[in-house]
């Protein structure tokens, strides 16, 4: 029989007492035979974690990371030897580094699983350092809609993702994921529920770590009813979702900014070159909508503009064929809460209006349009957000 590989034992703490070897703004590297015990609550079974694993006792949460592939799995009983092993923290996450999985780790059962804590977000993103590296629960949280339709994570190129919850209080964590996880490509769940997950931290972010998209039953009714057609301009496209421009008249077409809000973005049109203005006319058109199973389509974006020229006209089709010049088609206008002026940001449905209405269009085929026009002497230039359509 080969030898059994003894591994001191030494002086015994608690994870608390870990931390407490930490100097700020040091590495300090453990000399002698110290040990932790505690419980696995995170491995690298999905690709999720890489040589890295979180443990957990009654006093607080570490993570682990090692040399080597640890072999440590979630609810294994486990003895920690921090001889050798130094204790850091990188972008502010407190962690265990240099673990070697033969001489600093002893398994002592299996299937011995912890309890997520129930908490709330605005609970972890208060008391860091208590809830930092420990297996935790959220209720009633649902992803952003501005998430529905994204993966985890980019398998494709192997990159990191954060995707963003919120509860029914409105307070928001970020999910991140890593590109090598095995549910990478997985869709995002669409309802509310509970979300079982590991408290990090990335400089003065908190973000949660999952262990197993299985344990995220988000499968309730939402509490934010997201659209089924939206268009925030944050990738910075306009014609990103099937939108699509026209230029009638002009050199100008739709674009996107920031400016005056970074890292905002918006859709703008305007017919100034620099110099002078510049007789326009740009159209940007939503993709076709089909409203025949719908019983109430309503429709909203935010606006705003500044210096004079035409009024921004919104615009709805029934029988315009997706490519062709808008004025092969027929538009009807909408009527829709428009902008003071002087940058003043207002939404479509602010009062006395309402989201505008769709029934009239219970149809198929269903385009919905925004004209810009602009003059050779005057001209407005105009910025839209948010388009959200609910059928």
């Amino acid at each position: 029989m080969p030898p059994v590989k003894d591994i001191p034992v030494g002086s015994v703490l608690t994870v608390a007492e870990v931390k407490d070897f930490y100097v700020p703004g040091e590495e300090v590297t453990i000399t002698k035979d110290y040990s932790v015990y505690g419980v696995i609550t995170a491995d690298e079974t999905t690709g999720n974690l890489y040589k890295e694993a979180y443990m957990e006792d009654n006093t607080g949460g570490l993570y682990l990371r090692f040399t080597a592939t640890s072999g440590m799995y979630i609810g294994d009983s486990v003895r920690i030897n921090l001889n050798g092993a130094t204790i850091l923290k990188y972008n502010n996450m407190f962690q265990v580094d240099g673990l070697d999985p033969d001489n600093n780790t002893v398994k002592i059962n299996t299937q011995q699983f912890r309890t997520p804590t129930v908490v709330t977000i605005n609970d972890i993103i208060a008391n860091d350092s208590l809830y930092q590296g420990r297996l935790i629960q959220l209720n009633h949280v649902e992803f952003l809609c501005s998430e529905l339709g994204q993966t985890w994570a980019d398998a494709i190129n192997q990159s990191s993702e954060d995707r963003t919850i919120s509860d029914t209080l409105g307070a928001q964590v970020i999910i991140r994921s890593s590109g090598y996880a095995n549910f990478a490509n997985d869709m995002l769940p669409t309802g509310k529920g509970s979300v079982i997950a590991i408290v990090s931290r990335y400089n003065t972010t908190t973000q949660l770590i999952i262990r197993d998209p299985n344990e995220l039953t988000l499968f309730g009714a939402r509490k934010v009813d997201c659209a089924d057609v939206a268009k925030d301009f944050q990738d910075q496209s306009v014609t990103s979702g099937g939108w699509t421009t026209q230029v009638v008249t002009g050199p100008f077409n739709w674009s996107t900014s920031d400016q005056g809000s970074a890292g905002n973005f918006y859709g703008m049109m305007s017919n100034w070159n620099g110099t002078a203005n510049v007789a326009s006319e740009a159209w940007l058109i939503s993709p076709a909508l089909d409203f025949s199973n719908s019983t109430a389509p309503v429709f909203d974006f935010r606006n705003a503009y500044n210096y004079l020229g035409n009024a921004l006209e919104v615009l709805v089709s029934t029988n315009y064929d997706g490519v062709s010049a808008p004025s092969t088609a027929t538009w009807n206008t909408l009527s829709v809460q428009l902008s003071p002026g002087s940058w003043t940001w207002v939404s479509a449905s602010d009062a006395p209006n309402g989201p505008v209405d769709l029934t009239p269009y219970l149809t198929n085929n269903v385009y919905i349009a925004f004209k810009y026009t602009g003059g050779s002497t005057n001209g407005s230039t105009w910025e839209i957000d948010d388009i959200e359509i609910f059928y």
